[in-house]
């Protein structure tokens, strides 16, 4: 697609949509050095859906962005391809996202990358993607950091509903001098330190007020464990309280993600996150050959060409060492955990992994399919 093509719908989105999302997130910018002229790489930390058109909107240039476009529906994929975003397989290394990032900074383009490779599930930046730094070492180009504070609490990657508060973007330039003198370890470390916070830990959100209407719809999604009883995928929104549908129990939640009353859950949505893991390890070293969890009524099927081709209703149980899915007339199909790999949740729709050459998806509808993201991972490190 011409240059020029792009150019001009990458004016039109910036000030379309992105113009809107600066109104709707009341975002505002503290820029530190100036643009650089491109070839550049952007980098930021990824807790919004719609980060790059929210950073895109201060950009003086078409930024090309690396973008998980396997799970978006067909018009998105035509949007994408309009303002020149090029796919990246989600959960796994992939030479052809490489190659082509390589092949537009050679032909003077700029090139978007979140290094986190996905969005934050509970605030903090995570473990960059290795190897994200040495490109720009390597092509001698500047890196733009956008280091963006408040996008989360605004939208919640489980939430149902968007926040009002506001999101701050620090942006920064690492120069080539500057990168020359450093080692791609050294500069990665320096990125990181430069994007790494938490959205509902960092002292600039607690002088801001996030406010909206349901603030609990959807927190299933994340929270799995009850502090109060111990029960497992018991935990409901309604409005703006999280309810254990065991005992009973009912807590709080602001749109600042703190929670009341206090008490073993903590004082907020992080902490709550962090104990759950306590819990989730503990379950992992204790269990034996017992059911670590399970997901009961979900769907699952292997897919060719992003399409679902034998979808089966069942139950997905997951041992220490096997996930088990049963489903109708005694059929099992069982998964070795070691094998099980690039899983990943597909924008709160779809939990999908590859197994041998094959890929599967599974439909939560709804459930918690992050707890197997967290569980698989624990149990690939111990």
């Amino acid at each position: 697609m011409a240059k020029w093509y792009q150019d001009t719908m990458w004016w039109i989105l910036k000030n379309t949509k992105g113009k809107k999302l600066v109104e709707s997130c009341n975002i505002e910018v503290v820029s530190h050095q100036e643009e650089p002229e491109p070839p550049f790489i952007l980098m930021g930390n990824h807790a919004h859906a719609q980060d790059p058109y929210m950073i895109g909107h201060f950009m003086n240039h078409t930024v090309n962005y690396m973008a998980n476009i396997d799970g978006v529906s067909d018009i998105q994929r035509r949007l994408s391809n309009l303002v020149g975003a090029y796919g990246k397989k989600k959960g796994a290394s992939d030479f052809a996202a490489l190659k082509q990032t390589i092949n537009l900074l050679k032909n003077g383009n700029a090139i978007g990358i979140f290094p986190e490779g996905d969005r934050s599930w509970d605030g903090s930046t995570v473990d960059f993607i290795p190897g994200t730094a040495s490109i720009a070492k390597r092509y001698k180009v500047p890196i733009r950091i956008a280091k963006m504070t408040g996008a989360y609490l605004t939208e919640p990657r489980w939430a149902d509903y968007p926040r009002r508060g506001r999101v701050l973007i620090d942006f920064r330039t690492i120069t080539v001098e500057e990168i020359a003198l450093m080692s791609a370890t050294e500069l990665e470390k320096k990125i990181c330190s430069m994007l790494k916070h938490n959205d509902i830990k960092d002292p600039l959100n607690n002088e801001i007020v996030f406010t909206g209407e349901n603030l609990a719809s959807g927190i299933q999604r994340i929270i799995w464990f009850c502090p109060e009883c111990g029960a497992q995928d018991s935990i409901n929104g309604s409005g703006d309280k999280i309810i254990c549908s065991v005992c009973g129990k009912n807590w709080q939640l602001d749109g600042n993600l703190r929670i009341s009353p206090t008490g073993r859950a903590g004082a907020d949505l992080k902490d709550w996150i962090d104990m759950q893991a306590d819990e989730m390890k503990k379950i992992c070293e204790s269990a034996g050959d017992a059911v670590l969890t399970r997901t009961d009524d979900i769907t699952l099927s292997e897919v060719i060409d992003r399409k679902m081709t034998t979808p089966r209703n069942g139950n997905l149980v997951l041992y220490r060492d096997r996930i088990e899915f049963s489903y109708e007339n005694s059929g099992m199909l069982v998964f070795d955990n070691i094998q099980v790999e690039h899983y990943i949740d597909n924008f709160n729709k779809a939990f999908e992994f590859d197994y041998g050459k094959k890929r599967y998806r599974v439909i939560f509808d709804g459930k918690n399919a992050s707890k197997w993201i967290f569980f698989l991972n624990y149990l690939k490190a111990i």
